[in-house]
């Protein structure tokens, strides 16, 4: 098990198969659907795409997050830049900036494929903080406007504020 970050509270380590039924309890999902997402993040891993990071904040599961190397879905996906595909920290454990310890892992491991790192995010209210962060971590739209579904809204087009309504965002490493 590799160690990419170790302070006094909080450990971020590469997630194991083992990690995942206690990843479900902590979020509150043990649905079959949710451990196969899972399951496919460490597959993805073990066929070295991507790196399933996982923080511990005094020894309980905090939060994850999915840093592919070349991600090959989202609106920007024809780059193939290295991507966080999901990052979630659990509701207890907000603000106490485990999010920016995460970020601060992907985008030191990226950049070892890239200096450029690109990311979504929704922009419904639900994930204004997400949107904050991003942005003072230096993080810019990438000037095509929102896209829903990976594609680009045209002008007057109708969209529904969903998690499929994001704005791409790319921060040079």
């Amino acid at each position: 098990m590799m160690e990419y970050l170790k302070t006094q509270n909080l450990i971020v380590r590469n997630m194991t198969l083992d990690d995942i039924k206690h990843i479900c309890e902590a979020d509150g999902d043990i649905s079959e659907e949710n451990i196969k997402y899972l399951q496919n993040q460490i597959e993805s891993q073990d066929e070295k795409r991507s790196q399933a990071l996982l923080a511990l904040y005094n020894g309980k599961i905090a939060g994850y997050a999915f840093l592919f190397y070349k991600l090959k879905w989202g609106g920007l996906r024809y780059m193939k830049l290295p991507g966080i595909a999901d990052l979630m920290v659990f509701e207890e454990y907000r603000r106490m900036g485990i999010a920016s310890k995460l970020m601060d892992v992907a985008e030191k491991l990226a950049n070892k494929y890239s200096d450029k790192m690109y990311l979504e995010v929704c922009l419904n209210s639900d994930y204004g903080a997400a949107q904050r962060m991003y942005i003072k971590r230096g993080y810019v739209p990438d000037g095509q406007g929102v896209y829903y579904e990976s594609k680009v809204c045209p002008i007057d087009a109708q969209c529904k504020n969903d998690d499929e309504l994001t704005l791409c965002l790319v921060k040079e490493l």
